[in-house]
């Protein structure tokens, strides 16, 4: 019975997904938009529960990444749609379709190199990456009940579609600790500091601070990386005088 805990969290976040479309396209925009949030803790923690009960499995990877798809590529791009992009006709539909099939594309590269030890991700994460489409959405309509300007929104989803699809290096979530200091401890303080401007005012401050922990984010991801690539340089050179 406890393989299946893991996969009705996966549920849980395709329900969401599937829920959200329609609340989308019946008006609904705020509640499509709190739905993908619902659906990105959901998929949150399926991964932990299924490795808390030994339960990891193919078939759960495989239904991972249906649901996925579904509430972090199609959901998010047709809310969009759905608020700044209907009346535009076919430009409106291909910049919709960008963000699904890099989704598509992540997920599938995901399902082949994935190691599920990595801690820091390569590209956007699809989940950020629909939240931040989800919190546009909610601030336009908080801030000014419609969309601010069609081609600034467009311009926010292409550049975030093509992140997900990117080799840019974005540092994982901080360990929750504060004996680890340097990076986690500058990522922990952020985190931190967003999710209290983040509460003050969710609707309205839910994207700014995302945007601020995806630019984080990423910034961590490229000081990571460089720091592991002067490592293995170093340890390289250390063999190479060991050898002679």
């Amino acid at each position: 019975m406890t393989r299946w805990y893991a996969n009705l969290l996966t549920t849980g976040n395709l329900i969401s997904g599937i829920i959200a479309i329609l609340m989308a396209f019946d008006g609904h925009l705020i509640t499509a938009g709190l739905l993908i949030f619902c659906a990105t803790i959901f998929d949150a923690f399926d991964g932990k529960v299924a490795r808390y009960f030994g339960s990891s499995s193919s078939f759960g990877l495989q239904y991972d990444s249906m649901a996925d798809m579904i509430s972090f590529g199609v959901a998010p791009a047709l809310i969009v749609y759905a608020f700044a992009f209907r009346d535009l006709g076919v430009p409106g539909l291909l910049v919709t379709l960008v963000p699904v099939v890099a989704a598509a594309i992540r997920l599938a590269r995901f399902n082949i190199d994935a190691d599920g030890k990595a801690h820091d991700f390569i590209g956007l994460s699809s989940p950020l990456h629909a939240c931040l489409m989800a919190a546009l959405v909610l601030m336009c309509v908080a801030r000014w009940d419609d969309a601010a300007n069609s081609n600034v929104i467009a311009a926010i989803v292409i550049i975030s579609s093509l992140l997900m699809i990117s080799h840019v290096p974005l540092a994982g979530l901080p360990r929750f600790t504060l004996r680890e200091q340097g990076i986690n401890l500058v990522k922990l303080s952020a985190l931190f500091l967003c999710v209290v401007y983040f509460a003050l005012d969710p609707l309205r401050n839910a994207f700014p601070a995302i945007v601020v922990l995806i630019v984080a984010g990423f910034a961590a991801g490229i000081v990571n990386a460089r720091r592991a690539a002067e490592e293995e340089e170093l340890e390289d050179e250390e063999e190479s005088v060991t050898i002679l």
